[in-house]
C-alpha cells in the first residue's frame, strides 16, 4: 500500500515502470508522534561553497550518452517546476511529476518519492536503483538537522536522465507545496535582488559533469520583469568547469505569482535555451526554477535547476 504527502513539484519524466513494489505508508500529521526509527533522510555536506547538499548522486560524473537529450531539454519551455526533452507539439515540457515525502517501511524511515502518476516511482534514498536511469538530487536542508519533513519547508532540485529513452530533464520543488502568492509590501514597488545556488549537468567535449553554480536575479516590480544569470560553474568537488555564464533573459511576470518563462544565452557561444521559474514562497521573497542552454551544434549543453532568495544573509543555508 502506498499513500503519500504531496510536496508540490513539477517534473517531466515518463517511460519508467509502474509504481508497484514500494512499501510506503501514510505520514501522520506533524507533531502527532509515530514511534519507530527517527524520521530522517540522510544528505551530505555542503557542496563546493554552495548552499546545497546532495540527496543522491554526489559524485561528479553523470554517466551515459546524455548530451543530445540535455540539449533538447535545454531548449524546451519549462512548465513552472520542470524542464525536459519530453515536450508537447508547442515545445513545452509535457508532463507533470510529483515529489512527495513518504514513510518507507523497508527503509525504516522517510524518503522523497518522485513519481509521474501511476507510471513510475523513484525513491531517494533508492532501495533499488533503476538500470539506465540516473538521478542527481539536491536540497537546501542544513546537514545534521532532523526536521519533521511532513511540515518543514525545504526544497529539492536536480537533474535526471533515462538513457534507454534518450530523455533528460531538470526539476525544482518545494515541500510543503508552494502557497498562493500574495506579494509582501516590499515586493510591490522598486526592485529586489535574489541570490542563490544552481545545480545540474554540463555536457561538453564528450563528457557530462554535474555542477553547482551561482545564480543572481533581479526583479523590477514596477515593470513586472525578472532576469539574471547563472555563473561560476564548478564540479561538485569544487573544480572549475569553464568560464561559462548563462544569461537568464529578462521576462515578464504576472501579479498573481504565476510561473514565468524566458530565453537564455551565453556570451560568445552561438546557441539558444529556455529558463523558467516561480515564486517559491507566499510573499515573493524567493524564486525557484530551471534553466538550460545548448550550442547550435549541441557540442555544449547545460541543464539545471536553481533556488534564490532576497535574503540579507544570502542564499538559504549559507
Amino acid at each position: 500500500m502506498r499513500t503519500c504527502l504531496t510536496a508540490g513539484v513539477l517534473v517531466a519524466l515518463v517511460g519508467l515502470t509502474g509504481c508497484g513494489g514500494s512499501n510506503a505508508i501514510d505520514l501522520p500529521p506533524a507533531g502527532s508522534g509515530n514511534g519507530g526509527p527517527p524520521d530522517a533522510i540522510a544528505w551530505g555536506p555542503r557542496l563546493a561553497e554552495s548552499g546545497l547538499s546532495a540527496l543522491a548522486g554526489a559524485d561528479d560524473e553523470f554517466g551515459g550518452s546524455v548530451a543530445g537529450a540535455l540539449a533538447r531539454a535545454a531548449r524546451a519551455v519549462p512548465n513552472g517546476g520542470s524542464q525536459s526533452s519530453l515536450v508537447d507539439e508547442d515545445g513545452r515540457t509535457a508532463d507533470e511529476v510529483s515529489v512527495r515525502v513518504v514513510r518507507d517501511v523497508d527503509l525504516g524511515g522517510l524518503a522523497h518519492e518522485i513519481t509521474d502518476g501511476a507510471r513510475f516511482i523513484v525513491q531517494v534514498p533508492s532501495p533499488a536503483p533503476r538500470q539506465g536511469f540516473e538521478l542527481a538530487a539536491f536540497t537546501g536542508l542544513i546537514p545534521g538537522i532532523e526536521p519533521d519533513l511532513s511540515s518543514y519547508p525545504h526544497e529539492v532540485l536536480g537533474v535526471w536522465a533515462w538513457e534507454d529513452e534518450g530523455a533528460a530533464g531538470a526539476f525544482w520543488s518545494r515541500s510543503p507545496p508552494v502557497p498562493p502568492v500574495d506579494f509582501g509590501p516590499e515586493f510591490t514597488t522598486g526592485s529586489a535582488v535574489y541570490e542563490g545556488d544552481a545545480a545540474g549537468v554540463l555536457a561538453a567535449a564528450g563528457t557530462a559533469t554535474k555542477f553547482v553554480a551561482d545564480v543572481r536575479l533581479e526583479a523590477d516590480f514596477g515593470d513586472g520583469t525578472v532576469g539574471g544569470a547563472v555563473s561560476g560553474f564548478r564540479s561538485l568537488t569544487g573544480g572549475v568547469l569553464n568560464d561559462l555564464s548563462v544569461t537568464l533573459g529578462e521576462t515578464g511576470f504576472a501579479g498573481d505569482g504565476a510561473p514565468f518563462t524566458g530565453d537564455t544565452s551565453a556570451g560568445g557561444t552561438a546557441g539558444s535555451g529556455k529558463w523558467g521559474g516561480r515564486w517559491s514562497d507566499g510573499t515573493g521573497s524567493a524564486i525557484g526554477g530551471t534553466f538550460g542552454f545548448a550550442a547550435v551544434d549541441s557540442s555544449l549543453a547545460v541543464l539545471g535547476a536553481f533556488t534564490a532568495c532576497a535574503c540579507t544573509s544570502g542564499a538559504p543555508g549559507k
